[in-house]
């Protein structure tokens, strides 16, 4: 199995638990994105809003190994106002902002939402790599919080294990075919 990292954000602690479940579950390692200014209280729930509408990245600070040593990155991050949360976007366009220091693992992605979103994340993360995240997950809050996300998360872990062992064994077209 190739290196796979685990970026996670979590504003509440909802998407952190996805992240640490997925963790204890496949041993990949595991980052976090934290906000250098807390989002406590009335103030911080209208940052959230404001910086989602206006797409605007928020400080942040990184705490995990470097992004650069892995073949695949797998970003969890809760949807604010059916976008991105505005620390993993600033998180995201730091990464990739400079083409010659852009990783080049794959990307996938599990969004932590109340209803819907993921599909907009999905789009906002393509556009921001220049590929599209593959797979995708969307987990609902409330499954998260009870529990029940062993299924999808699992679900995660086997086709990225499926992505990564089909790309091992493609050979390109110059070389002879393959025994059967």
């Amino acid at each position: 199995m190739t290196n796979v990292l685990i970026s996670y954000y979590s504003r509440t602690g909802t998407t952190r638990q996805a992240a640490q479940q997925l963790q204890q579950l496949t041993g990949w390692s595991i980052g976090e994105v934290r906000d250098e200014r807390p989002r406590t209280g009335i103030g911080g729930d209208l940052r959230c809003v404001i910086e989602s509408l206006l797409a605007r990245s928020a400080p942040y600070a990184y705490e995990g190994p470097k992004v650069a040593r892995f073949d695949r990155l797998v970003i969890l991050t809760p949807i604010w106002v059916g976008r991105l949360a505005s620390p993993m976007r600033a998180f995201l366009r730091r990464l990739y902002a400079n083409s010659s220091t852009r990783p080049t693992c794959e990307i996938s992605l599990v969004c932590v939402m109340s209803r819907r979103g993921a599909f907009n994340a999905a789009d906002e993360v393509a556009t921001i790599v220049g590929s599209a995240p593959m797979p995708v997950v969307a987990l609902r809050e409330a499954d998260v919080l009870s529990g029940s996300i062993l299924a999808p998360l699992q679900s995660l872990a086997d086709t990225v294990g499926t992505l990564e062992s089909d790309k091992a064994v493609t050979r390109p077209i110059w070389l002879s075919p393959k025994a059967a």
